[in-house]
């Protein structure tokens, strides 16, 4: 049986995580009750957090997740959805198909709530890909010189932000939101970091308006001495490209102080701001790419309700076609069986509509499985390219003028962690 965790059970939460996540560190009796406490506390406020917990008939905790609500903006529009995270199993009582019946939960009760798009950070990309869910954006991390940073803006409109400023951190990085596909409104989780500090924040303002903001800890050099450091951003945000140089140019200033800046982004076009993106390595790709960073794959969709999607989304701020048409799609989805099948994705009046249909996968238009048709729709990648690379398949339309009505034109951009 899956229900709803209540305090009574977070002792054999905490018991349960701490055996599938031994990174956590949390096995110790004082640990474990801090984790306990803070457990505690979530299920008890008001927030966007659920947990959820599989439980034998004698009540014995086997299996547990973390449900988040979430709002996104979906290329213009900010829709619903949900993250999964703290999937834990039993150590044990795994292979036993938990891990898969939580899943299935989450994505029932994720139709139930006409939520369209489901999202995680995966522990294993093969696993989660074969119940649907798509690749997100990369990640780039770049290790910079504060001197690689631009420095024709007003290092001294920059300031020290404090807990105090919660509200006007919270507000600039929603406008950010607003302004960037794939971003999450800030949550109750981001809210507490603000209030406890976890972070240094600057910021700039126009006026009395907090225009950018940036999140960052200083820690030592290894090996090195007490005034020496690294800068690590968490977050920046910025609603005025003045404000984004003003930011750079204080970095730029830190030279003294601060060996090397960690910045992480899904932003390709980063490096090009730079006085030069190289990191520390010195090495060199063959032929002559110096290495600039590294990069890893996180972030994963998954449409759970293709009719919600297209709905809540009506494929916004996209080419529109010049006359009523109708696409024919197939959709393996072998996870959520009711969604695998034909559908007749319409045009007509600026509005997309779907609905199931009885067309055949041999007559189809688009052939795809819903992991790549979660990846194409969140921008993440173009039909074109899964075409060139054989893994969907095309008929009558060419894919170039369906990634125009369908594709973002920007990738997802994603700060928050779940």
């Amino acid at each position: 049986m899956i229900r709803l965790v209540t305090k009574s059970d977070l002792q054999q939460a905490a018991s349960l995580v701490a055996m599938a996540y031994p990174g956590m560190q949390i096995s110790g009796e004082e640990a474990q009750q801090t984790f306990i406490e803070r457990l505690s506390f979530e299920i008890e406020s008001e927030n966007n957090l659920s947990f959820y917990g599989f439980f034998t008939e004698q009540d014995e905790l086997l299996g547990l997740y973390k449900l988040h609500d979430l709002n996104m903006n979906v290329n213009g529009s900010i829709v619903r959805v949900w993250g999964i995270g703290t999937v834990a199993v039993h150590f044990f009582h795994k292979k036993e198909g938990i891990a898969k019946q939580l899943l299935q939960h989450f994505h029932e009760l994720a139709r139930q709530e006409n939520v369209g798009i489901v999202s995680l950070y995966p522990f294993n990309t093969s696993f989660y890909q074969k119940m649907g869910y798509g690749y997100g954006p990369t990640r780039y991390q770049y290790k910079l010189k504060p001197t690689s940073f631009p420095s024709s803006g007003e290092r001294k409109k920059v300031v020290m932000l404090s807990p105090s400023n919660e509200e006007e951190i919270v507000a600039v990085y929603n406008k950010f939101a607003s302004m960037h596909h794939g971003m999450i409104e800030r949550t109750w989780h981001e809210r507490n970091l603000i209030k406890k500090k976890a972070t240094y924040y600057a910021g700039v303002y126009e006026g009395n308006e907090l225009v950018g903001a940036l999140a960052y800890t200083l820690q030592p050099v290894k090996d090195s001495h007490f005034l020496h450091h690294e800068m690590n951003i968490f977050e920046w945000v910025w609603t005025k490209p003045s404000a984004f140089i003003d930011m750079c140019t204080w970095i730029h200033s830190q030279q003294d102080q601060v060996d090397r800046v960690y910045v992480r982004t899904q932003d390709e076009s980063f490096i090009y701001q730079l006085e030069d993106p190289k990191n520390d390595s010195n090495r060199i790709i063959p032929s002559v790419y110096h290495e600039i960073g590294t990069v890893g794959t996180g972030i994963m969709y998954r449409i759970s309700s293709i009719m919600s999607f297209v709905e809540q989304t009506n494929f916004n701020s996209l080419d529109r076609p010049d006359r009523p048409v109708t696409i024919s799609l197939f959709v393996q989805d072998s996870f959520i069986k009711e969604q695998n099948g034909s559908y007749n994705l319409s045009y007509s009046e600026d509005c997309w509509s779907i609905e199931k249909s009885s067309i055949s996968i041999e007559e189809v238009d688009v052939s795809i499985a819903v992991s790549d048709l979660s990846s194409w729709w969140m921008g993440c990648v173009s039909l074109e390219q899964l075409a060139q690379y054989g893994k969907v398949k095309v008929n009558n339309w060419p894919a170039n003028q369906l990634d125009r009505w369908f594709k973002p034109t920007n990738k997802p951009v994603c700060f928050t962690s779940f």
